[in-house]
């Protein structure tokens, strides 16, 4: 079920963030400018990121539930 479920959380991730951030609205601020510019890129470390946290979890889940039904 996790692998699932993450399996469509890694698809839509970035087609959410995506949407939310590659919107060209002019900002009349710099300062707010700046932000998005910021946010950008951080978006752009962060999105390759998910698999591999995901790798993480899953790797921790079944080390977790393979501990408990070697104790039984």
């Amino acid at each position: 079920m996790f692998i699932i479920t993450y399996g469509f959380m890694f698809t839509l991730v970035p087609m959410i963030l995506g949407m939310f951030f590659s919107v060209d609205v002019p900002i009349a601020d710099a300062g707010w400018a700046a932000i998005g510019v910021e946010t950008e890129s951080r978006l752009q470390w962060l999105i390759p990121l998910v698999p591999t946290i995901g790798i993480f979890v899953l790797v921790i889940k079944v080390l977790m539930v393979a501990s408990s039904k070697g104790r039984d």
